[in-house]
């Protein structure tokens, strides 16, 4: 079975600039990557390349999803096998949430004549699933940040990929809702088979999600493997020229990290 994300030796760069170099890892489907790095790794930039929106800048290397080159898929086609779920932010759509749920859809061109039935079943099942069937009339800039990443990873659901991008989807979120969002991920991943990548600035989050982690440092890959790995230390104290301290939660047993003060 070919992988469902492969790359090797994938660079890119803009203006001349080398933002990423020699990038190579495969992904099975139903794998769990988290993708970390200090700030201008390139870690969002690896995503826009696999969703095709990295501009005027030049990739090279080979990228393949589902066995096939990423460059011989139409964006129709594509956006039927990735969804991305961005950071939060504050621009949004004056559409309700089942509107703009509607609008994930379009891969498969419900055009004039509305919704099909298949489209409406992928639509309640991804506000069901991320508990956002009660909200469904609301618009989205009257959610709270929490319910209106859910809104963003519902539209996500519904457009029947399988395999999803998320960009910091926790980065702006409360400690209750990040948490919801996180275990939210796992299930998804775990029960539906749901391939993810996410990047994240929370070294916590691949010690606990589990699957693999991808290190990146000034677009340069120099680390990917099992995540519990990173409990190591020299890998993020590579990554980050930092220290840090490792302890065990007292009510799950998995590992914590913290920063060390400088």
């Amino acid at each position: 079975m070919s992988a469902a994300i492969f790359c090797e030796n994938l660079g890119f760069s803009f203006s001349g600039e080398p933002c990423l170099k020699t990038i190579t890892f495969s992904l099975e489907k139903g794998a769990y990557l988290s993708i970390i790095g200090p700030n201008g790794a390139g870690k969002s930039t690896l995503l826009k390349i696999f969703l095709r929106l990295h501009g005027t800048g030049h990739a090279r290397g080979l990228a393949r999803v589902h066995g096939c080159p990423l460059a011989s898929y139409s964006q129709r086609e594509l956006a039927r096998l990735i969804a991305y779920v961005p950071q939060a932010g504050d621009r949004l759509p004056p559409l309700t949430v089942a509107e703009f749920l509607q609008l994930s859809r379009y891969p498969y061109a419900f055009g004039a004549k509305g919704l099909s039935a298949e489209d409406r079943e992928a639509l309640d099942k991804a506000l069901a699933h991320t508990d956002m069937t009660r909200l469904a009339a609301r618009r989205l800039d009257t959610l709270s940040g929490g319910e209106r990443q859910k809104a963003f990873l519902a539209a996500a659901l519904a457009q029947g990929a399988g395999i999803l991008l998320l960009d910091e989807p926790a980065s702006s979120l409360d400690p209750k809702h990040a948490a919801e969002v996180s275990l939210l991920l796992k299930t998804l991943n775990r029960e539906q088979g749901i391939t993810m990548l996410t990047v994240t600035h929370d070294l916590n989050h691949p010690l606990d999600a589990g699957g693999q982690t991808l290190v990146l440092r000034r677009g340069e890959q120099i680390f990917f493997g099992p995540s519990d790995m990173l409990a190591r230390g020299d890998i993020l104290e590579a990554a980050f020229n930092h220290t840090f301290t490792f302890l065990r939660h007292p009510a799950t047993g998995k590992t914590l990290v913290l920063a060390d003060q400088p």
